[in-house]
Parts: structure tokens; C-alpha cells; sequence
């Protein structure tokens, strides 16, 4: 039973599966595992699933019967349909998903979805016409939609195991410095208190404030900073709540997706001067416009359009006031790489730095930022190197 994916329930031999929420019972005589209802479907009712807990002779019947009449595009728009509607995945994410099957997926593969092997999809990554990083996208896709075949029992075992992405030249990792920035949170505060100054010039200064305290404080992605709530914020145990990220399907007006994975839904300490900065913008914005704040608003809300603010309307203020402050010019995104690198920087580990990510796995933040470890240390040694010169 992996732990990473399901959790224990009260009852015994039934788990829960941590983003979907459907249970899965462990039978011990015969061993096996049931994670469907007599008429095939995935159990989302507990007292299902006790019921099959107590009688372990029903056997788990398949979803769909395989024919190989079913093709690799047939399959793909049931595993899209469950991305929409069960995994219930950003609508930014189907959107790419449907992108990339027109343009490298649809009519590639003749032969049924049962039929298809490993040498046939090394062959097809070989040839197509691409980027090597395309390519590597195009082999985690392929990956995670035969793993939805074989968990959802269309086949047996999935080709794309063992498919190796192909080695590729990272880009440079782009973060700033402590000074950088400090000049930028104090250009910001510098326009905040200018009171000659638009006044909407000067709440977009605090907004963009307030964005960068929440990612340089916690560390987390630019989506689940824009999902968050006054309402989040327990001011007891001095946590923030991650339990969303910002998605803007236009068929929709919740504009909250699911995690990026089941870890990155976590609680996250935060001190005293974060708490208090977010109560001073909260006042500010009432003090400054005519919008009441309420507890269940998104903090980087916009009260005129009624929804969160865009990812397109904070990058193009982030990038004007870093023009302002005369800093590197970086991502929002690259906020989260200058958090590791100041926690590196004081001699935090990889590891405790990974969960606080929310990052599946210790092997994705060694990936992406073992090589920033070695970078660091080595300005570290410079650093004291200096001392020694006299």
C-alpha cells in the first residue's frame, strides 16, 4: 500500500485515496485490493465500501472490457474526460493536454491501445519532429496516461515504464540575491507611503508587496499564493492553509483547482511579521477604496471584476516595479527558486526544504535544485575565502 497515495481510514483494510477520495479495500483471503463497486465504479461511499470490506467474496469487476477495436485516441479522450471531471485537473492543464494530442498524438498509433509496446513508442519519440524537451514532455504525458489505463484496469501493464527522458542543457536558474531583494520590497514600500503618487498605482504596489512576502515566506507556487484566503491564515498556530490553486476555466466561477499533487496540499508556518503585513494591507485596501474585506475573500482579489486577480495583471506590475527598483529582472515563479536559495544560503537542507514545496518527492527538489547546493557552497567557501587574505 503506498502511503504517498492513499491514507488510512478509522476502519481497518480500507484507505482513501488522498486527491481523489475514493476508498480502496484490502482483502487479505485471497490478498487482493478492490477499489470498484460491484457495477464497476470507483467507491466515493464509505458504507460501500464497508459493506465490501465485510463480504471479501465480491470480486472487482473491469470498468470497460477491452476489444481491440479500441484505439490509443478513443482511450485518450476517457482519460481526458477523467482528468476533467474526477481528477478534476486545472483547466491550464487540459487545455495543454488537448494541445499537445492535436498536434503530436492524434493518428499516431493504428494499433489497439492493448496492441501498442514499448519499441513502438521509442520509435514513435525517435521520429517526431521536435525539441528533446518537447520530447521529454511528450514521454511524462505518455507515462501518466498509461498508468491511467493500467490503474483503471484497460490494460495490464503500461509500455512507457521504462521510456528514459533525453538529457537536457538546463536553463539558468534565475533568483536574487538578499540585497536584490531588499531593494525591491523597499521600492515598494518607498511607493506605498508616497502619497503623491495614483492611488491605484500605490495599491498595486501593495498587492505586489504582499505577493512577495507570501512567496518569499513560504516558498510556493505562484497559483496556490493567488488561491489564498484571509480565511486561510490560522493566527493560533501561526499557519497558512494551501489546499488550492488558482484556476481559471471560463466555464466556471470557483476559479479554485486542485494541487499540483497530494503533498503540495499542506499547512505551512508563517511569522508574526507576515501575519501583521497582510492585516496592514487588508486595512489599507479599505482604508483606500470603497470595498468592504471580507474573511472569505482571496487576498489578491479584485473587488471591480469580482475575481481573483489574473497571473497576466501581477507579472506586468512585478516586471514595472522591478524596473523601478533597478533589480535582475526575474519570473514571479523565480520568487519560489530565490526562497530555496536563501534557505540554502543559511544552511538549510534539501530535505526539510522539499515537504515545505510540496513536492511528491525528495528526488524532484534534488533535480532542480541540487546543482543550486553546489553553486551556493562553493560562494560560500569564496565568501570566507576572503577572510583569510591579509
Amino acid at each position: 500500500m503506498n502511503l504517498n497515495i492513499y491514507e488510512k481510514t478509522r476502519y481497518q483494510n480500507i484507505y482513501r485515496h488522498k486527491k481523489n477520495k475514493n476508498y480502496l479495500i484490502q482483502i487479505k483471503q485471497p490478498k487482493t485490493t478492490i477499489s470498484r463497486d460491484r457495477l464497476g465504479n470507483k467507491i466515493f461511499d464509505i458504507e460501500v465500501a464497508k459493506s465490501i470490506a465485510i463480504n471479501p467474496n465480491v470480486k472487482e469487476k473491469k470498468k470497460v472490457e477491452i476489444s481491440n477495436k479500441q484505439t490509443f485516441d478513443e482511450m485518450w479522450l476517457k482519460y481526458v474526460n477523467d482528468c476533467q471531471n474526477i481528477k478534476r485537473l486545472a483547466y491550464n492543464t487540459l487545455v495543454r493536454k488537448e494541445k499537445e494530442y492535436t498536434k503530436h498524438f492524434k493518428n499516431k498509433f493504428k494499433k489497439p491501445i492493448t496492441k501498442i509496446t514499448e519499441d513502438d513508442l521509442r520509435q514513435y519519440i525517435e521520429k517526431e519532429d521536435t525539441t528533446l524537451k518537447e520530447k521529454n514532455t511528450l514521454i511524462k504525458d505518455l507515462k501518466a496516461f498509461f498508468n491511467w489505463l493500467v490503474e483503471n484496469k484497460y490494460i495490464y501493464k503500461s509500455p512507457a515504464t521504462y521510456l528514459k527522458r533525453y538529457k537536457v542543457e538546463k536553463n539558468i536558474m534565475k533568483f536574487w540575491s538578499p540585497d536584490n531583494l531588499s531593494q525591491f520590497l523597499f521600492t515598494l514600500q518607498e511607493t506605498i507611503e508616497n502619497e503623491t503618487l495614483d492611488r491605484e498605482y500605490r495599491l498595486w504596489a501593495y498587492r505586489i508587496k504582499i505577493f512577495t512576502f507570501i512567496e518569499i515566506s513560504l516558498g510556493d507556487r505562484v497559483g496556490e499564493t493567488r488561491a489564498i484566503k484571509y480565511s486561510s491564515i490560522n493566527r493560533n498556530h501561526k499557519t497558512i492553509q494551501l489546499r488550492h490553486s488558482i484556476d481559471y476555466n471560463p466555464n466556471t466561477k470557483d476559479y479554485l483547482g486542485n494541487m499540483k499533487t497530494s503533498p503540495s496540499e499542506r499547512d505551512l508556518e508563517i511569522t508574526d511579521t507576515v501575519i501583521k503585513e497582510i492585516d496592514n494591507y487588508r486595512n489599507f485596501i479599505e482604508k483606500n477604496t470603497i470595498y468592504e474585506v471580507g474573511e472569505n475573500d482571496f487576498i489578491l482579489y479584485n473587488y471591480e471584476l469580482k475575481k481573483p486577480y489574473s497571473d497576466s495583471a501581477l507579472r506586468k506590475y512585478f516586471y514595472e516595479f522591478i524596473n523601478k527598483a533597478g533589480v535582475p529582472k526575474i519570473r514571479p515563479y523565480d520568487l519560489r527558486h530565490t526562497y530555496v536559495a536563501l534557505m540554502m544560503s543559511e544552511g538549510k537542507e534539501l530535505y526539510h526544504i522539499s515537504k515545505r514545496l510540496g513536492h511528491s518527492k525528495y528526488s524532484t527538489t534534488v533535480d532542480q535544485y541540487g546543482h543550486l547546493d553546489t553553486q551556493i557552497k562553493s560562494e560560500i567557501a569564496q565568501v570566507s575565502d576572503k577572510y583569510l587574505n591579509f
